[in-house]
């Protein structure tokens, strides 16, 4: 690869980005889930671990194990609903980076696909008249690019499980590391996506507010 991407994993197992008596941020290493897992070996998770220490935390969204960065917390009940209505209202917005096999035919793009989950959280591209099927749209422009990779930036106007994968799977750019959907390298050890940004109302007082953590496997 010519272009500077790296991989650094986070000294510590988790970090805070920023916190108050209303929120936390918390920038979520890959490999961690969000909340416990149906498995007995999946109990370790980022919400357990807050809660072991303050048992106030309440989750408002999640992240895929697989995916690091910003995830927000709230300490209080309505604070928690205002946030989550939110996210429920597409007033969040939500910016990812992935590091894709290949360059896309296209500069930018949108990728708009109806998905539906199985009993074992496998995920899959149907009809929009499929039971249970849920609409995922998913923006995206190519920052940088080599011989081999790319850098996308995203954001996403919902949050469905594999969402981000499913649609660079769709450009024929599977995300680095993620042989689940195509993706034939993984020199990271990782799959190289990341939730960048977040911004939103803060619930104190409604101003709009911006949260971001650095990109893992870029160099700047």
């Amino acid at each position: 690869m010519r272009l500077p991407f790296v991989y650094s994993p986070p000294r510590c197992p988790i970090s805070v980005l920023y916190e108050t008596d209303t929120v936390l941020f918390m920038d979520k290493p890959a490999g961690l889930l969000s909340v416990p897992g149906r498995l007995k070996d999946h109990k370790d998770c980022l919400l357990t671990r807050l809660e072991a220490q303050n048992s106030n935390i309440r989750l408002i969204h999640r992240l895929d194990m697989d995916t690091s960065g910003v995830m927000v917390f709230a300490r209080h009940e309505h604070h928690k609903t205002y946030l989550q209505s939110q996210f429920a209202n597409r007033e969040v917005h939500r910016t990812y980076h992935a590091l894709v096999e290949g360059t896309p035919e296209h500069h930018s793009g949108t990728e708009r696909a109806w998905l539906v989950e199985d009993r074992n959280l496998r995920v899959k591209k149907v009809k929009p008249s499929f039971k249970g099927a849920k609409e995922a749209i998913t923006h995206w422009t190519v920052e940088d690019a080599d011989d081999e990779v790319s850098l996308i930036h995203i954001t996403i106007e919902t949050g469905r499980r594999h969402q981000i994968r499913m649609a660079m799977k769709a450009l024929d750019c599977p995300v680095v590391g993620d042989d689940l959907h195509g993706a034939e390298t993984n020199p990271l050890s990782r799959i190289a996506l990341h939730a960048s940004a977040l911004e939103f109302l803060h619930p104190e007082n409604d101003d709009p507010v911006r949260f971001e953590a650095r990109v893992p496997f870029m160099s700047r």
